[in-house]
Parts: structure tokens; C-alpha cells; sequence
């Protein structure tokens, strides 16, 4: 083999293995996260991956994507632009208990943004509404549109509630899982400081 071909091979298996990184992703109780996501229009970094508990049962497989990686709670709520929080039910689960473990979690984890966001905290109490329970399987999908100052929700890609507004209620959603009495597991993992479980 000469060596301009040998060259060529390296870049052809170099390229080969940046292009296997790139689409990359993360398994999560059987759930696959992939290393990014487009979510209006922008090309999302997944930040980190675990389990959540919901009555001190996993529950939910969980991923954050941000525009780029945070390593402390306080990066990842103040970082700008769109954002996704996307979480896989490793169970059934009814509505009224996945809306008031998001509540419970607020309360402890997020004191001040609550009292700035009494009006969009109800509102996340009937986001689930029309559902009398999430099922084994279903995909979650919670998105920050800047250009609105809204969040959204969706299962299995299907809107569900009105797009909630203001600027400040998806940072207090982040601390449902990342907040500081948030079991340390989920939020390390979330934060990529270690391995997803």
C-alpha cells in the first residue's frame, strides 16, 4: 500500500469514527437517548440521562438536551435558548400522581420560582388532564420555545395542555430533577457527572 493511500484509509476510518460518535446515544432501563435533538429548529446537546422516582418507585427514564453542556444546576437553569426535558415511563403511572409528584418537587426544590409562578403552577396541575394515567412506554416531552417565553408538553409527540408562559417556570421545572433535595443519582446523571441508572 502506497503511503498516500495508507493516509486515506486513516482519515476514511477517522471520519468513520467521528461519524459513529456523533449519533451516539444513551440507554436508560432499556430507553434510548440520542446525543442530540432538534427542537424548533435547533440542534440540542443531551446534558445527561437517569431514573426518577415517583412515590419512591422508578418511574421514569429521564434525559435534559440544552444548546450546550452544563455540569452544576445553576449552569443548566441559567443557560439560554431552547431546552427539552424528555422522559420514558418505566411504569404506569396516573396523571393526578405524575402532576403531584411534579408539585411536591417544586415545593421543595424550587421556593422561590414558586411564588414567582402560582398561576403556571396550576396550570401544570391539569397539563395531564385529559389522561387518567401515562403508560408504560410513553414518550414525555417537555420543550422551552424562547422566542414565546412558553413551554409545552407532549406524549408521544401529541400536545397535551395549553403552551404555559413565562420565562422562569421551565428553569423550576428543571429543579424537579435536578434540584439540591433531588436524589443525588438522578441529578448527577442529568448533569453528566456520572453514568445513567
Amino acid at each position: 500500500m502506497t503511503r498516500p493511500s495508507f493516509r486515506l484509509l486513516s482519515l476514511a476510518l477517522g471520519l468513520a469514527a467521528l461519524t459513529s460518535t456523533a449519533f451516539a446515544e444513551v440507554d436508560v432501563e432499556g430507553y434510548k437517548f440520542q446525543d442530540t435533538e432538534a427542537v424548533y429548529g435547533q440542534n440540542l446537546l443531551l446534558n445527561g440521562a437517569a431514573t426518577s422516582s415517583i412515590l419512591s418507585t422508578r418511574s421514569t427514564a429521564v434525559g435534559f438536551y440544552l444548546p450546550k453542556k452544563q455540569n452544576t444546576m445553576e449552569g443548566a437553569v441559567a443557560e439560554k435558548g431552547v431546552k427539552r426535558i424528555q422522559f420514558y415511563m418505566l411504569r404506569d403511572v396516573s396523571a393526578r400522581d405524575l402532576s403531584n409528584a411534579m408539585l411536591d418537587r417544586i415545593r421543595q426544590n424550587a421556593q422561590e420560582e414558586f411564588a414567582k409562578n402560582i398561576i403556571q403552577t396550576s396550570q401544570l396541575g391539569i397539563v395531564f388532564g385529559s389522561r387518567s394515567k401515562l403508560l408504560k412506554g410513553e414518550l414525555v416531552t417537555i420543550d422551552y420555545d424562547p422566542a414565546k417565553r412558553t413551554t409545552t408538553f407532549a406524549v408521544n409527540g401529541q400536545k397535551t395542555g395549553d403552551a404555559i408562559e413565562g420565562e422562569t417556570f421551565f428553569p423550576m421545572m428543571m429543579k424537579v430533577w435536578i434540584g439540591p433535595k433531588v436524589r443525588g443519582s438522578t441529578r448527577d446523571g442529568l448533569l453528566g457527572l456520572a453514568p445513567a441508572k
